[in-house]
């Protein structure tokens, strides 16, 4: 080949490398759209999009970069245009380029054998591409299958607890309250229960499952609306020991770390989306007060006297709460580091204030007026008041108001109340 048309061929793949990635992804097939399984325009002006690769499958390993022309997967790698386009269909280099351009490749008119052969091998590719994605669209299936038998065993389990827990009033739970120096004469008894001795899995010292303790717990339902009622999705437990104050919960060792302790508060199924009903009734409420934790909101609502035309529920963590952020709206943690596997020092990064429209999060109805979120004092300070912030933005509403309480440094408004 010569140097002139050497130089020409270079201009030629030059000029496909700068296709754009999107509108590759599209001629290979791939579809831009909001459903689980498509492709999703994200950030400023759908400068990024994520989602399955149409490769290898996945939920959202996948992703393209208008800005930098590039695409990139987890599973499989990335690259540009060209990459993708042959990804997608299986086709040659210069296959590719030709179409994406929408013409052939320079250099002498090919004789009508070179042609057919082209023409054969866009067809075997466009065959290897279609199988491959039924291939994942079919792996995707099985995932989702799946996933959806072990969310429902864990629910018919959470259900069991549920069903065999006693009465509330008169339980070990009212007492627990009670010493933790809250008024539990307001909660409505329909979503909190009481279990005598419910085991506390975890692991033993060589990774196996085990019972690491057995006691008396508060059990309560995360529950979701719908069509007038609520619908059971999730459970909490709290483990009881009415004599080891200052909290009245267990010291549960941790038997794969000897001198730490294991959180005494676990949740089942699942939470996202729901709400631990406490006080009052959402559907006439006009006023609703949520925080992370039952003492959190039940701290907060004796300290003001519980309010009749308020609802009050906890979330069960800030994630809930607050909803997830826009991946662009991270930021670093000022002062944190990590340490990866080498030692080396890395930064921590902090979920920021944009609200990510696609997380999930505590339903608020278009009812309520006003909405207090309650934070923890004694929580992380910077990523708690990231969280409230992105909480604010992501429940308001014309026509209502959001404010975010914080209890005192150090503190919890459980602890307040008491």
């Amino acid at each position: 080949m010569s140097g002139d048309r050497t130089g020409e061929m270079d201009a030629f793949v030059a000029e496909a490398r700068a296709i754009s990635v999107v509108e590759a992804f599209q001629r290979g097939g791939g579809v831009i759209g909001t459903a689980r399984q498509s492709v999703r325009a994200q950030g400023p002006g759908g400068a990024k999009y994520v989602g399955p690769c149409p490769a290898c499958g996945g939920r959202d390993r996948f992703s393209m970069d208008r800005g930098k022309n590039v695409y990139n997967c987890r599973g499989c790698g990335g690259g540009d245009a060209i990459g993708l386009y042959q990804k997608m269909t299986g086709a040659d280099f210069l296959d590719a380029c030709e179409v994406l351009l929408g013409r052939d490749r320079p250099g002498p008119a090919r004789s009508a054998a070179d042609l057919a052969e082209a023409a054969r091998r866009r067809r075997a590719a466009e065959a290897r591409a279609a199988q491959l994605r039924e291939e994942a669209a079919e792996r995707e299936r099985q995932r989702e299958s799946e996933a959806a038998f072990y969310r429902r065993r864990e629910l018919d389990r959470c259900l069991d607890i549920w069903s065999a827990a006693g009465a509330f009033f008169g339980s070990e739970a009212e007492r627990y309250l009670v010493a933790r120096g809250l008024d539990p004469s307001q909660v409505n008894p329909a979503y909190l229960r009481c279990v005598p001795r419910l085991t506390y899995w975890g692991r033993d010292a060589e990774g196996r499952n085990a019972a690491l303790h057995e006691g008396p717990a508060m059990v309560a339902v995360f529950v979701v609306p719908e069509t007038g009622s609520w619908r059971i999705v999730g459970l909490h437990q709290t483990w009881i020991d009415l004599d080891a104050p200052a909290k009245f919960r267990p010291a549960i060792a941790d038997r794969q770390e000897p001198g730490a302790f294991l959180p005494t508060k676990k949740m089942r199924g699942s939470k996202a989306g729901g709400v631990i009903p406490l006080v009052g009734r959402l559907s006439t409420a006009r006023r609703m007060v949520a925080g992370e934790g039952i003492e959190t909101v039940l701290g907060f609502g004796q300290r003001e006297g519980f309010d009749e035309n308020t609802f009050y529920c906890a979330a069960g963590d800030l994630g809930n709460l607050c909803g997830g952020a826009t991946r662009e709206s991270r930021f670093r943690h000022p002062n944190a580091v990590r340490r990866d596997t080498a030692g080396r020092k890395r930064p921590v990064w902090v979920q920021g204030q944009e609200p990510d429209p696609d997380s999930v999060a505590m339903p608020v109805p278009g009812h309520i007026t006003e909405l207090v979120l309650l934070g923890d004092g004694d929580s992380e300070p910077v990523a708690t008041r990231a969280a409230m912030k992105r909480g604010a933005r992501r429940h308001e509403r014309g026509g209502r108001t959001v404010a975010v309480v914080m209890a005192p440094a150090g503190t919890d408004f459980g602890e307040v109340a008491a």
